[in-house]
């Protein structure tokens, strides 16, 4: 059977209740409010207009600052929500890795939930009891069977979660944000899977901000922006729609929200690519520039037990990257200069070194990669 999604003139209106804004001067006020003063309900459209076709093969990236209404038509197409005006026709088995606790219940035990998360899912209880013991010796919860799923942490939830989601392949794959789940030892096996299943489909929609992954994984990319698709083509002029848009809003200064989330932590990527020592300094060269298209502003190496920011570091542009990213011709290339501490030379600092980025030194943590046999 032929898979496909095909999405036309796709709108999706939501009820919200707003009260009024009124000021509170104390206690009585804000029963007052409450008591006489009720919310009320108006219809707040977050899909409008949106119109794609995906077939065999294709893996769609949706990109959109937050709140654009990426997870949002992840739900639609998963039948979640369904369109007010428009249609949203899927042909193939579908499986949306959004949540992995629907279905659970907290008062049932461990094998119990298999059964419910999976009945959620559309699967029958005979093929899940063929299921049962993989999934307990997938997500490392034999012992706990016959436990209720409320004595569990979240992480061991989560790994059920997981084992339970991806027990089965489906033509169709719809994602929010790569999985993550467990610790180091299960995150190995989950990564293994989620590769097996992603490459074992036959349509991938993901919904990201890690520009990265998207580049690895999709071949293809739309935009959205308040409700609105505004690009659909390739994954490279997807990215490059992406970044022109995220550029010209920060340059109206629209949403310094995005700008404060990308100061605190964003994911950076990078590569280490030449390093010489000469006349006791160190000089590194590669590139930079975290998940929204911008170029972090220092860069750190460090030694077996010396950490030693850049002195100086200039940046230029590296058209193979820009290209790769769908930048907009952007500065990520640089040349960093680093001091080595005084009476060390670069043999007596050990043979092992690291690159890390950031927006300033205190917050360069992020590792970049290197080249083959570089710093090591």
């Amino acid at each position: 059977m032929t898979t496909s999604i095909t999405v036309k003139d796709l709108c999706l209106d939501v009820p919200a209740f707003v009260q009024r804004e009124r000021e509170q001067r104390g206690w009585l006020d804000l029963f007052l409010g409450a008591a006489f003063d009720p919310p009320s309900r108006k219809m707040v459209r977050l899909l409008s207009g949106v119109d794609f076709q995906l077939k065999d093969g294709d893996r769609l990236a949706i990109l959109g600052r937050n709140g654009a209404g990426k997870s949002t038509l992840l739900r639609v197409l998963n039948q979640v929500y369904q369109p007010t005006t428009g249609s949203v026709e899927v042909q193939g088995s579908c499986q949306a890795l959004l949540n992995m606790s629907l279905g659970f219940s907290a008062e049932a035990t461990v094998r119990e939930n298999i059964f419910l998360r999976g009945i959620a899912m559309g699967l029958t209880a005979g093929f899940l009891r063929t299921q049962v013991d993989p999934i307990l010796e997938f997500s490392g919860l034999r012992e706990k069977a016959s436990h209720r799923l409320r004595t569990l942490s979240s992480g061991q939830k989560m790994r059920l979660g997981f084992a339970i989601s991806t027990s089965i392949q489906n033509d169709i794959i719809l994602m929010d944000e790569w999985v993550g789940a467990g610790d180091a030892e299960f995150m190995s096996k989950a990564k293994e899977r989620m590769q097996d299943r992603v490459g074992g489909s036959k349509i991938l929609v993901l919904a990201s901000h890690s520009i990265g992954l998207l580049r690895n994984i999709c071949n293809r990319g739309i935009v959205l922006e308040q409700g609105r698709l505004i690009h659909d083509g390739d994954i490279t002029s997807a990215l490059k729609a992406y970044h022109e848009l995220l550029a010209e809003l920060r340059a109206r200064n629209i949403f310094p929200e995005a700008a404060a989330d990308a100061s605190a932590g964003a994911q950076i990527y990078g590569c280490a690519e030449s390093l010489s020592f000469s006349g006791g300094k160190a000089l590194l060269k590669g590139w930079i520039l975290d998940m929204e298209g911008v170029v972090p502003s220092s860069v750190v190496i460090e030694f077996a037990d010396t950490r030693v920011a850049a002195s100086k570091i200039s940046f230029h542009v590296r058209p193979d990257v820009v290209a790769h990213f769908g930048l907009s011709d952007v500065k990520c290339g640089f040349e960093a200069e680093f001091d080595l501490p005084a009476g060390r030379s670069a043999s007596s600092l050990g043979g092992k070194v690291s690159v890390f980025g950031g927006k300033t030194d205190g917050d360069a943590e992020a590792p970049l990669r290197s080249a083959p046999g570089l710093l090591s």
